[in-house]
Parts: structure tokens; C-alpha cells; sequence
């Protein structure tokens, strides 16, 4: 499983990244923690799985999503936040997944161990 990790947060940026390196057939794929270019650089990579954790405002995060979820390439959103109050819109943006920063490394590895491939493509906008 290819994984992009688009996290702001350093600290969390460095965590995940060691737990993904100790997990069986996930390889991050990309790293980055600037919104500028995030889709081009998502669809360079061409990963199943995004993680993404921003500190942007609202709005924009949700902007970011619509745009990565009509890549050409499918892919899995998985949306980390510090904030229970943004899952609604989140989702509602397309992200296919919302885990909250503080919930256990287990509960993101058994979303992450749990998905099937290939996820079928989002229709044209």
C-alpha cells in the first residue's frame, strides 16, 4: 500500500512515519507539509492512501479534498484533526475517512489494514 503523508504538524509528521515504517507492505510514497501543489504532487506519486493533516482554515481544507478526490488517480482520503466539530464537513468534502490526532495508533492502522483495492473512481464534477 503507497500512503502520501501531507501533515503540518512535525511532530505528528515524524510519529506516523514511524509507524507506517514498522507496518508490513505500506510504504510512504510522499511526504509533505505544504498546502501549495498538494494535489499535483498527490497525483505524481500516485499513492492509494492520503493522510492528511492541515492547519489551515476549514474551507480551504475542505477545497483541498474536493480537488484530490477528482484525481485521475483513486485514492483513499484519510482526513487526521485535532477537532471532533470537523468530521461533518470533512466528509461531507469527500474525505473517506476522519480519525481524531489523539485516538490510538491502532485505530488508523486497522482503517489502513482494513481497506480494499482497487477504490473505484469518483465521477467527473
Amino acid at each position: 500500500m503507497r500512503i502520501f503523508l501531507a501533515c503540518a504538524d512535525e511532530r505528528l509528521k515524524l510519529a506516523m512515519l514511524m509507524l507506517l515504517d514498522h507496518e508490513p507492505g505500506m510504504v510512504v510514497a510522499g511526504i509533505s507539509d505544504r498546502l501549495q501543489g498538494l494535489p499535483a504532487q498527490v497525483e505524481a506519486s500516485q499513492p492509494d492512501v492520503l493522510i492528511l493533516e492541515r492547519n489551515e482554515p476549514l474551507p480551504q481544507i475542505t477545497k483541498l479534498i474536493t480537488d484530490i478526490q477528482y484525481l485521475a488517480h483513486p485514492l483513499v482520503i484519510l482526513y487526521l484533526s485535532g477537532r471532533a466539530n470537523e468530521r461533518d464537513p470533512i466528509m461531507a468534502a469527500g474525505a473517506d475517512y476522519f480519525v481524531l490526532k489523539n485516538a490510538p495508533p491502532d485505530e488508523l492502522l486497522s482503517i489502513l489494514n482494513n481497506l480494499h483495492f482497487p477504490k473505484a473512481k469518483k465521477p467527473d464534477h
